[in-house]
């Protein structure tokens, strides 16, 4: 068992791969583009050229899980390289029926020279998902004229079964991951449907 590289409240999120969330997977096979976004809490990154619109009602936490990262890599005497770009969740009770999370993160390619780009991908969707192995296979969803690669996961955290969904891409030598935690089927499909939001410039 590993820690994420993404915090849920004031802890590092700890994911155990036990299964396949099987009601994801049909939804983001099919997920496209919408034709146009406009929301005042649309959040875009000029240095990667895309747009995205987060659901509404989540509370923003990047500053906090900067924050744990840098002080991680400060236990570890590293220097992580690692961009924590957006961080939002539901609140801070990770038990909750209806809570869930979502974070967008990017770690420079150069830093895998010795993977091909599909190993690449699969190795920072299992850091975002705090797992050093993938269960079963990635699919593979073309937005906005972007490739990404698809994981479903899940975990049992005590009484609590998670689902998580990740993103993954490479964007201007950036592996660039959008990561989806929830603990209802219900919740995480509204989170994957919000790639929809996304565009790229």
């Amino acid at each position: 068992m590993s820690h994420s590289i993404v915090s849920i409240g004031n802890q590092v999120r700890v994911i155990c791969v036990c299964g396949l969330f099987l009601f994801v997977q049909g939804s983001v096979a099919e997920t496209k583009p919408a034709q146009s976004t406009s929301s005042d809490n649309a959040f875009s990154n000029a240095a990667l050229g895309f747009s995205y619109v987060p659901p509404t009602e989540m509370n923003d936490e990047t500053k906090d899980g900067r924050a744990e990262i840098r002080a991680l890599a400060g236990a570890r005497h590293t220097n992580s390289t690692l961009a924590l770009l957006l961080s939002m969740s539901s609140g801070l009770d990770a038990t909750a029926t209806n809570w869930h999370l979502l974070s967008i993160e990017a770690y420079p390619r150069q830093a895998f020279s010795n993977l091909d780009d599909v190993k690449a991908e699969a190795k920072m969707s299992a850091w975002v998902a705090g797992t050093t192995s993938l269960p079963g296979k990635s699919r593979s969803v073309v937005l906005g004229g972007q490739s990404f690669v698809v994981y479903v996961f899940a975990e049992q955290d005590g009484t609590v079964r998670k689902g998580a969904v990740v993103w993954t891409t490479i964007r201007k030598d950036k592996l660039l991951s959008f990561a989806f935690v929830a603990n209802s089927s219900e919740q995480l499909k509204k989170l994957a449907e919000s790639m929809k939001s996304v565009q790229f410039f």
